[in-house]
């Protein structure tokens, strides 16, 4: 009787670990968040290219990288080290991050993993990542960010800009500091 009961104890712990082993493994394959900056599927890839936009007759923006994936069935582009130029008149802004995603139509870019920005005088921007969109023509940030130029500097908690950085607007606990 106490061997069939040291039997029935054992085939209960092993089913016990069992069921925590599969209970981990769901838990955990369910926490990886999807980053669009990751590529997916079968792409073809290209090394050092530039890609660029012109909107009545001059350079709108630019991208260029060090590996550039495309998506051949939707036209997604997935973009590693790279660096952006966006220009509007005589201005310019470059940001360079180490991911980014565009999609298949130009419409919107994502940039991740540490985003910087200058106009190489006295602007600067910095975030986690960043979104633009071509129609808009917007920057927007659902991270905290740090803005600079020559007469102050400003974080929040979310960004929206045009561009170049003409026009910045700060959400979610705003602060701005006078040079």
């Amino acid at each position: 009787m106490l061997k069939n009961k040291k039997t029935i104890l054992g085939v209960a712990i092993v089913a016990l670990l069992i069921g925590v082993f599969v209970w981990i493994f769901l838990i955990s394959s369910d926490e990886i968040a999807e980053d669009p900056t990751q590529p997916k599927e079968n792409l073809v890839s290209f090394e050092g290219s530039t890609i660029t936009e012109e909107q009545a007759g001059k350079l709108a923006w630019s991208v260029t990288a060090e590996q550039i994936k495309v998506n051949p069935k939707t036209k997604e582009v997935y973009l590693t080290n790279m660096e952006g130029t966006f220009y509007d008149g005589e201005k310019t802004l470059v940001v360079t991050a180490p991911r980014g995603y565009m999609t298949g139509d130009h419409s919107k870019f994502q940039l991740a993993g540490g985003v910087k920005g200058t106009n190489g005088a006295d602007v600067e921007l910095t975030t986690e990542a960043i979104a633009f969109d071509n129609k808009t023509k917007k920057l927007t940030s659902e991270t905290p960010f740090t803005f600079t130029n020559q007469e102050a500097t400003v974080t929040g908690d979310k960004l929206e800009a045009d561009t170049v950085l003409n026009i910045v607007t700060a959400h979610g606990h705003a602060k701005l500091v006078r040079k």
